[in-house]
């Protein structure tokens, strides 16, 4: 079994019970040239890891943190427990009760405290901040908070490090879309749990016996990806039948191009900043929106960029005497596939973002030379030949 279907093996046994896999939406499968494992990169636990060419599962050390769907630019893992919805009633939840400042805090950094998660009853507890994204804390501010509070502990010596690095990342990026939209929210990380969300004579260390606290609700989570993940092993060596990977995502619209989609976390991230305010930036920098850029002599005309792009942020153009691309960076996600799989290498994505083309009041059209042959006919193999071998062609046939 290969590497990307090993991953979705796993992926999709643990999706019954912690996790949603859309494996149409995942650019390793959509082409095989992508070279993207940003999920196993950011586990947090080592559940998933790559060494010397073989991904290697520990299924008992996942901890059903999430932050694999953090890492994944198009979104084709998203989280159940909790959902992103019920994070974001959480953070709501935070808001109210800290009265506008609302602290979200890794459970690393409570264990380090020794205060338990029902005597923060205040805070958004997460077993590991890169649970967090961009939309989430561009939320806060839409939600009319005065600042953010994020309380990981120290990542130093923390075993879920990677999870610290990616939310380092998020938070940047954040402030950078706040800043860009006349927000001024500062988003804060700290080392230690604030005062202000821990319950007066708490039990510190005890849980709670009304019910069940959040500490228990994540170690369920986690006991379900557990179960789930040791099936994907025993697929993975064989003890099981294997079902089919279905094919929906390989069906090829009219155009000649995959499947696309526009993820609800990206829907939401726009949404909120329309409730933060308007842009007051020429251009802003995330990891998770991206501007394309085509070196037109290294352009071989091909469009394959167009044809495996997930969002359709880049679109085939043949009307008016022009052909080429389109290309709407307010549709990008930065998965940087199109970087991947260009024959040429003409191709380079950008994080920095001209603001026009990051509200999607700006395209940005790219003309290409036509083909002498055609696509997708009987005779393009022939013709493609024949320009560009031109009349050695004959020679060559004979």
């Amino acid at each position: 079994m290969s590497l990307i279907n090993g991953l979705l093996a796993l992926l999709g046994e643990i999706e019954s019970d912690a996790i949603a896999v859309h494996e149409g939406r995942c650019i390793s499968v959509r082409n095989r040239n992508a070279d993207c494992l940003r999920c196993v990169e950011a586990c947090t636990s080592g559940a998933l890891a790559y060494r010397a060419g073989e991904l290697l599962v520990e299924p008992e050390r996942c901890i059903g943190c999430g932050t694999c769907a953090t890492a994944c630019p198009t979104c084709a893992i998203e989280l159940r427990n909790p959902t992103d919805a019920e994070l974001t009633a959480q953070l709501k939840h935070s808001i109210v009760e800290t009265k506008g400042h609302p602290v979200i805090v890794c459970e690393q950094a409570l264990e380090a405290a020794n205060v338990a998660a029902d005597d923060a009853s205040a805070a958004c507890v997460v077993p590991c901040l890169g649970r967090m994204d961009e939309s989430a804390l561009v939320g806060l501010a839409a939600y009319r908070a005065f600042d953010a509070t994020l309380a990981c502990g120290s990542c130093e010596t923390c075993p879920h490090a990677p999870g610290g690095a990616l939310v380092r990342e998020v938070v940047e990026g954040a402030r950078n879309l706040l800043e860009a939209f006349g927000s001024s929210m500062p988003i804060d990380l700290e080392e230690c749990v604030p005062e202000r969300v821990l319950a007066p004579g708490g039990s510190h260390g005890q849980a709670g016996n009304d019910g069940v606290g959040r500490r228990d609700f994540f170690r369920s989570a986690k006991d379900a990806s557990t179960r789930a993940a040791g099936a994907a092993v025993a697929e993975e060596l064989g003890m099981v039948e294997a079902e089919p990977v279905p094919a929906a995502y390989r069906k090829v619209g009219a155009d000649g191009t995959l499947s696309q989609f526009v993820p609800t976390r990206r829907v939401r991230l726009y949404n909120y900043l329309q409730h933060v305010g308007q842009p007051t930036a020429d251009e802003v920098e995330t990891r998770v929106i991206g501007a394309v850029s085509i070196d037109a002599e290294k352009c071989s005309s091909c469009r394959m960029c167009a044809v495996f792009c997930p969002t359709g942020a880049i679109k085939k153009l043949d009307e008016g005497g022009v052909f080429g691309i389109v290309h709407r960076p307010s549709a990008c996600m930065q998965c940087r596939l199109c970087e991947h799989i260009c024959p040429e290498q003409a191709i380079a994505v950008s994080g920095r973002v001209p603001i026009k083309q990051f509200m999607g009041k700006e395209a940005v059209c790219f003309a290409m030379k036509r083909p002498t042959w055609t696509p997708n006919k009987p005779s393009s193999m022939y013709d493609k030949l024949h320009a560009t071998l031109g009349e050695h062609l004959e020679m060559c046939m004979f």
